[in-house]
């Protein structure tokens, strides 16, 4: 099935929605759906940043302003819009992400299980796997440090994801570790992935390299990487999965009963 992805490759004023849903939407102003199934890919947090303080002023995102922000948008474009802000429970936050379907309806949400470091502090961890149908898509999410742990896109394509979508906000010096995982992700998993980093200053210094980009099976980059404020789009085909799969036989070949026998000399 043919599909396109939009990445939004923008910087974050940190604890301002409205000038960061405001910006998205600029980026946006000329946007026309491609081919076959249409997502547009927000980075991690886009809305609110990571400055822990403006959370209490500002309130959850999801439900809230950023929940309604993607649901209105995909209706607007007729796209499935994919985007992460907090959501309060438990005394703590989570990490959430929303995806809004062509409708105008919220298709579901997915909490980010590894919360990085010092952002346990503030984040609760979430405990599923979640994958979604999109108009006859198989999708896995995933949000910027789950791709560390190739556990879960495993455990998503052998669920039957056929596209893993990730919004990151992935820091410098990080890049190469960035593009490695993103390609690793989609050859050992012979699927696609769309991986959507910020770019920019944060309030703590730290800067955003971009290199939005979706990746085929093979391991092919299918856009420019690059750095700047724009959106990165490229188009692919699912159909594409079972040819790579029938060449390089991986997932047949899996033998699970031998994973869990370790033995020591």
């Amino acid at each position: 099935m043919e599909f396109t992805v939009s990445m939004l490759q923008l910087p974050c004023v940190e604890g301002d929605r409205e000038r960061n849903f405001e910006r998205a939407r600029r980026l946006l102003q000329d946007f026309r759906p491609g081919q076959g199934v249409n997502f547009v890919i927000l980075p991690e947090l886009f809305a609110i940043g990571f400055r822990h303080d403006d959370y209490a002023k500002a309130g959850a995102g999801i439900p809230g302003p950023t929940h309604e922000f993607l649901s209105d948008l995909a209706q607007e474009l007729g796209v499935f819009a994919v985007g992460t802000d907090i959501e309060a429970a438990d005394g703590k936050y989570y990490n959430t992400l929303a995806i809004g379907d062509p409708t105008g309806q919220v298709l579901g949400t997915y909490r980010k299980i590894h919360p990085f470091q010092e952002e346990r502090d503030v984040f609760k961890g979430g405990e599923t796997i979640t994958l979604f149908k999109c108009q006859g898509i198989k999708v896995g999410v995933q949000i910027c440090y789950d791709i560390r742990f190739p556990e879960v896109s495993r455990r998503l394509a052998l669920e039957g994801a056929e596209l893993l979508l990730i919004p990151a906000a992935f820091p410098d010096p990080r890049s190469e570790h960035w593009n490695v995982l993103v390609q690793a992700r989609a050859i050992e998993n012979q699927l696609f992935v769309a991986a959507t980093n910020r770019i920019g200053w944060g309030f703590d210094r730290k800067t955003y390299f971009g290199h939005s980009q979706l990746v085929d099976p093979w391991g092919v980059i299918l856009n420019r990487r690059n750095t700047e404020e724009r959106i990165v789009s490229a188009k692919a085909d699912t159909a594409m999965i079972a040819d790579v799969r029938k060449q390089i036989t991986c997932f047949s070949d899996r033998v699970p009963a031998g994973y869990d026998k370790v033995v020591w000399f």
